[in-house]
């Protein structure tokens, strides 16, 4: 979840300070955000949770900020508002196999991290969060590790049955300014010819060459493009064609077979 002007408890123990090296750092994409205001962001979530698409995590003011995340099968969308403008409008977050030697293993690949970020609800720990600067654009686009406290936080293979016959993402796509620089974060993932990384679990994620980072773009896997965008448009959701935008998120309905 979106967490930038957060005041945080700070909490490095020995869970972020092994020296063991890892294999792998990164397990999957869990979430991407799309920030915008307040009323729009919470209108957004209501409208995907109304196509019967379950929740992630409730629409709630988790102060300073608001944010509700909704389950697309294999990914989560959060709708947030009331980030700092240095956090830009769009994060990619990305779940670690397990916090033990984390932030040893990116200092092993020369990959820059901010400490372990916990955010507690009152005594609850809700989740933990790393900043991973390298591969962020300052008030454009956040990429972070999150690792949740809470079960909803999971995607699952596909989606269940809703009124969009949504089933999963295929693929986010990924603009950045440095695409040689994922290699070290998603090893031992290797890219393929147009940049391609396949994890072990969550979408296929694309990292292509541009002059800012963003998201720009999920592929999502319907099962008949035409009534799920009549559906979204339906549910209030700007809808032109095969593309539907929730926020600053573009999702390009694709046909399950195709």
């Amino acid at each position: 979840m979106i967490t930038a002007g957060l005041t945080l408890v700070l909490a490095l123990g020995a869970a972020g300070t092994s020296s063991a090296s890892s294999a792998r750092v990164v397990s999957d994409l869990n979430h991407v955000t799309s920030v915008t205001g307040e009323p729009e962001a919470q209108r957004l979530y209501n409208a995907l949770v109304a196509l019967e698409l379950p929740s992630a995590w409730p629409f709630a003011s988790y102060n300073p900020i608001s944010s509700g995340g909704v389950r697309l099968g294999n990914l989560n969308v959060e709708l947030g508002a009331g980030t700092s403008p240095l956090a830009g409008d769009q994060f990619a977050t990305f779940e670690p196999p397990t916090l033990n030697g984390l932030t040893a293993d990116l200092d092993s690949r020369g990959i820059r991290h901010s400490p372990l970020l916990p955010l507690y609800n009152g005594n609850e720990l809700f989740y933990t969060r790393v900043e991973l600067p390298t591969y962020s654009q300052t008030s454009r686009f956040t990429a972070q590790f999150c690792a949740y406290n809470f079960p909803s936080g999971k995607p699952t293979r596909v989606a269940p049955t809703n009124k969009a016959g949504v089933i999963n993402v295929a693929r986010v796509i990924l603009n950045t300014r440095k695409p040689e620089s994922w290699r070290k974060l998603m090893a031992p993932s290797k890219p393929s010819a147009d940049g391609t990384y396949r994890l072990p679990s969550g979408p296929l994620v694309q990292v292509r060459k541009s002059r800012s980072d963003a998201i720009a773009s999920l592929e999502l896997r319907v099962r008949n493009v035409a009534r799920a965008a009549r559906a979204f448009k339906g549910a209030g959701i700007k809808t032109k064609g095969s593309t539907v935008s929730i926020g600053t998120l573009h999702l390009r309905l694709k046909a399950s077979g195709s």
